[in-house]
């Protein structure tokens, strides 16, 4: 049946030793869950190279966008057609949808069924900021602390994402993370996704159905652990395959179209 945990996985992809030496705290730490709970999906997401390519990602090319993730939205959102409204509690207004309104929905699933089935397992985060009189504090964007001992399970250092950037002088900002269950009132970043979680899922994507005009998507909407290429990835497939189609039979038909089921791309 194959390798079915994170624990099993990772020694069979770099052995006892560097697990324990590199791994196994560190995921203890970011998931406070047994190694051999997690899926083995997790640990795939880490390159294993023998060589001295010390990147995590192996595209030919790496970047920021220039002006930073924020200026994209903000240029996204100019657009005429589109209304912005903060501070607004999605729960707040469902009830005043349509069925016949296309909704993307990118919070929790399991928030989004009232809990109906449990709730799903996720992770959070906090940071630390701090900011130092020096040029540079680490030499690299970001270290992992493997150690259990590290309450701490990476310091972030962002001036070396930009070496552009020479006007800032000997100062530079850090933080610290630190990884815990999210509680009711946290912002859930990860979710955890043990055998019980998934099955829970599977309750939830059953319910999906009664609701042919939502996508869920994101990483709390599909319960998937993305990272932030393979989000923007499925946010534009889901755009051909679903929003598009969606507009173009409702345009058809009058507004009386539905949508046809099937659980987002964004949740594949």
């Amino acid at each position: 049946g194959g390798i079915g945990n994170l624990e099993d996985k990772a020694i069979a992809s770099v052995g006892r030793t560097l697990y324990d030496l590199l791994i196994r705290g560190y995921t203890q730490k970011q998931w406070q869950t047994d190694p051999r709970e997690l899926s083995a999906d997790i640990i795939g997401r880490l390159p294993v190279r023998f060589s001295f390519d010390d990147r995590y990602f192996a595209d030919r090319y790496e970047g920021m966008p220039v002006d930073g993730y924020t200026a994209i939205f903000q240029r996204m959102l100019e657009h005429p057609k589109i209304a912005v409204e903060l501070g607004v509690d999605y729960f707040d207004v469902a009830e005043r949808i349509t069925p016949r309104q296309l909704v993307i929905y990118t919070g929790p699933i399991d928030r989004f069924f009232g809990y109906a089935c449990g709730h799903l397992g996720w992770r959070t985060v906090d940071f630390a900021r701090e900011v130092h009189d020096v040029a540079d504090f680490q030499g690299a964007a970001v270290i992992n602390y493997a150690d259990a001992e590290v309450p701490f399970t990476r310091i972030h250092e962002f001036r070396h994402l930009h070496p552009e950037r020479t006007h800032t002088g000997a100062r530079t900002t850090i933080y610290r993370e630190y990884s815990r269950f999210a509680g009711r009132n946290d912002e859930p970043y990860y979710p955890i996704n043990t055998a019980a979680d998934r099955a829970m899922l599977a309750s939830y994507h059953a319910m999906t159905a009664a609701h042919p005009n939502v996508i869920f998507g994101g990483r709390l909407g599909s319960y998937k652990y993305l990272d932030m290429h393979q989000a923007i990835g499925a946010a534009l497939k889901t755009f051909e395959r679903e929003v598009e189609p969606f507009f173009a039979e409702d345009m058809r038909t009058g507004g009386t179209a539905a949508r046809r089921h099937a659980l987002s791309p964004l949740s594949a």
